[in-house]
């Protein structure tokens, strides 16, 4: 539920940038300085292209179970070399998540804020110990898959129903229409 909150925050965060960005092009650019002229092109740009992969990617992680992904990737022929990585990236962010709160608490309980005075004291107190761990979590995780089976020469089996449903003809239309709109829009008046 609190994904789902960030995500709709990000996109209205989004949407304010792109608003941002078309109003650049007018009024916005007569007020504003060279160089906060160039942030703001550059903030907005950066957003409008990484966001939408980014929530899809943050989706895709809240919504999908591992063995979910990995059957759906099985069935589609996906060569091992790509589904392990995958796997592993499937259950690295969650865990770097819980492990970055962690350091967290663990900072707040010994009264160590942002840095106080010194912001790249920060870097030291929480981004190190973090780097540290995601170097032994990377680890763990692989080896994790590969304990289940992944490498293994056998075929997996899988207890998940991956299959063609009635939603994804409706999502694949529903693509193919904006996808049409979009390539016509010179040709349809509206």
């Amino acid at each position: 539920m609190v994904l789902m909150q960030g995500l709709m925050l990000l996109l209205i965060f989004e949407d304010v940038l792109l608003i941002l960005q078309r109003m650049h092009l007018g009024q916005l650019s007569e007020r504003l300085s060279g160089l906060l002229s160039f942030i703001v092109m550059a903030v907005t740009s950066i957003m409008t292209r990484f966001a939408p992969g980014i929530m899809t990617g943050a989706w895709l992680i809240s919504s999908t179970s591992v063995s979910e992904f990995i059957g759906a990737m099985e069935r589609m022929h996906i060569t091992e070399k790509i589904v392990i990585p995958m796997s592993v990236i499937f259950r690295f962010f969650p865990t770097i998540s819980e492990e970055y709160q962690a350091i967290r608490d663990a900072m707040k309980m010994r009264g160590i804020r942002s840095g106080g005075r010194h912001p790249l004291l920060m870097v030291e107190y929480r981004l190190v110990p973090l780097m540290v761990s995601v170097v032994k979590i990377g680890d763990e995780l692989s080896a994790a898959a590969l304990t289940r089976g992944l490498g293994a020469p056998v075929k997996r089996t899988n207890v998940c129903q991956i299959g063609f449903h009635v939603q994804d003809l409706i999502a694949i239309l529903f693509c193919v229409i904006c996808f049409a709109l979009f390539l016509f829009q010179q040709q349809i008046s509206f």
